[in-house]
């Protein structure tokens, strides 16, 4: 028996899907000894003990915009994660890797997984893996755009060819930076990235219509170091995401202008597939679609695009009698073909 898994190693978390059992998502963070370096937890375990030992250990995540920078705990929080699966005798899985990933990166990610427990991998771009999980398909003519937490991942797709692939750097967390940054040039107040991220998921937006709301929080005045208490509201975040949004938006721009001349109708009418859980502040899609002139969508549960993408190519993929290490993006579009 083969366990058939997707698994996206993002920034902010590690999710896994399979078409059977459904989706399981860790946090990516490990927390580690100041002094000794060694590992106490990882996960959301982490997160928790954290802040009960803020002052002996500091949290980590092993990897940005999908490259490794420190094998071993990378290795911790994958060991971690996967051991929750239900295992057969194999496991094989399609990872979600950015477009820009060397060689030598993807082999680092494949000998990890293989520590792991995964005898089969295969490696598939994350804005493929996340038109998938949209319900959509690589013989399409369309643009996905990926927003994750720190990059976005686009892909032109033209009748199962990725014509152009390209990660932007910029995603969610800039978007939380740009509210703490709002209320430090306010009233001199410093807050926590979380405390911004939170305040952005419930007030931001970058369109009319969102509900006016407020939400109550505590900071630090940068001048004295003491706690102050304030209240925000949806009013006064409007059109702090600007430069985050610009910077989005013309690498879309970028992409609808990489479209083939024979396929600029087709692509058009489908338009922008948007996902990931840097997409989901409020009217994203349809500032995307004023702004650009094309039909955006974007499905119900965009924050775990990529890992039901990849499970569902991992489903599509031969099971081959020996262990495979390959990217399969140029080849999915068989897949599809063949299963039609």
């Amino acid at each position: 028996m083969v366990t058939k898994i997707g698994l996206d190693l993002g920034y902010a978390n590690i999710t896994i899907s399979d078409t059977g059992a459904g989706v399981y998502r860790e946090q990516s963070v490990a927390l580690i000894d100041k002094n000794s370096r060694r590992i106490i937890s990882v996960g959301n375990s982490a997160i928790e003990k954290g802040e009960e030992l803020s002052d002996q250990a500091v949290l980590v995540r092993p990897f940005k915009n999908g490259i490794l920078f420190d094998k071993q705990i990378t290795q911790s929080v994958v060991s971690y994660v996967t051991d929750a699966l239900p295992k057969d005798d194999r496991v094989r899985c399609t990872i979600g890797v950015p477009s820009d990933l060397m060689p030598k990166q993807e082999k680092e990610i494949f000998d990890i997984l293989s520590e792991a427990g995964i005898s089969d991998c295969y490696a598939v771009n994350r804005s493929v893996a996340a038109l998938i999980g949209a319900g959509g398909s690589p013989l399409q003519n369309v643009i996905s755009v990926n927003v994750g937490a720190s990059s976005t991942e686009i892909a032109v797709l033209n009748n199962g060819e990725v014509v152009y692939a390209h990660k932007e750097p910029v995603g969610g967390e800039d978007f939380d930076k740009a509210v703490r940054r709002y209320i430090s040039d306010q009233g001199g107040v410093n807050v926590s990235l979380s405390v911004a991220r939170a305040i952005k998921e419930q007030l931001g937006s970058v369109w009319h219509g969102k509900q006016e709301e407020t939400v109550d929080i505590e900071g630090t005045l940068s001048l004295t170091g003491n706690k102050v208490k304030m209240t925000i509201s949806t009013e006064d975040i409007v059109g702090v995401f600007e430069q985050p949004l610009h910077k989005l938006l013309m690498a879309v721009a970028v992409a609808v202008k990489k479209i083939p001349l024979d396929a600029v109708q087709k692509t058009l009418k489908n338009g922008v597939v948007l996902t990931g859980g840097g997409a989901m502040i409020h009217g994203l899609d349809l500032m995307m679609s004023k702004v650009l002139g094309v039909t955006v969508r974007m499905p119900a549960d965009p924050i775990d695009s990529v890992a039901k993408g990849l499970s569902i190519i991992n489903t599509k993929i031969p099971v081959k009698g020996r262990a495979a290490r390959k990217n399969v993006t140029s080849t999915i579009a068989t897949y599809y073909k063949d299963n039609k």
